[in-house]
């Protein structure tokens, strides 16, 4: 009569769980899907970012090309921002702890 374990246990991705801010994992996988998806989008190379990353040091992250990262972040995790946030969103760092934080709200 003893308790049987169950046998498979749903497995989450980091990306579809939500993220608790001192989840150092969590933020991990957020950092580096930030960073792949800013890349694809700004056209570099993925290793060319660092937390550092910002309109200033990357050409192609104007202001059309900063709204369709905000789109494409928002599409990836199903989050929205306000325009309060869209504004601060202005390096990688910054960037992967405002989308941790709401991922971590949800």
């Amino acid at each position: 009569m003893g308790n049987r374990s169950p046998v498979e246990a749903p497995v989450e991705t980091p990306f579809e769980a939500p993220v608790e801010t001192g989840d150092q994992d969590g933020l991990l996988a957020v950092r580096q899907r930030v960073r792949q998806i800013a890349a694809d989008l700004f056209a570099v190379p993925v290793d060319g970012l660092t937390e550092e990353s910002s309109p200033d040091s990357i050409g192609s992250w104007d202001s059309l090309n900063h709204l369709n990262l905000v789109l494409a972040l928002e599409q990836e995790w199903g989050i929205q921002f306000s325009p309060e946030e869209m504004e601060e969103l202005l390096s990688m760092a910054r960037i992967a702890r405002v989308v941790a934080g709401k991922l971590g709200e949800g």
